[in-house]
């Protein structure tokens, strides 16, 4: 779990480059596809870069972490990060 965690952002890209190849495939791209694959494929990379950060972070640090990816993606890359490290591992970085 602890590792499934860790690539929850990679997870979270290859969501995007299947909504992105998926229409390509089937021949039916549209406008809409390429946008949700797009930021899917962003969003997955800022949260792999998020929970791999071995910094804690500071209150300020985590909203603009919150608005970079998007509030509800932030939510579920911040608790697997929690549940990726241990809160010594944490502490060895900070």
């Amino acid at each position: 779990m602890k590792d499934l965690a860790k690539y929850s952002g990679v997870i979270v890209m290859l969501i995007g480059v299947a909504v992105l190849v998926i229409p390509f495939f089937m021949g039916t791209t549209a406008n809409s596809n390429l946008i949700i694959g797009l930021i899917l494929v962003i969003d997955g990379l800022l949260g792999y870069i998020f929970v791999n950060n071995m910094k804690k972070g500071s209150v300020v640090s985590n909203i603009l972490w919150a608005i970079l990816l998007l509030i509800v993606p932030f939510v579920v890359f911040f608790f697997a990060k929690k549940a990726a490290y241990s809160e010594t591992e944490l502490a060895a970085y900070n």
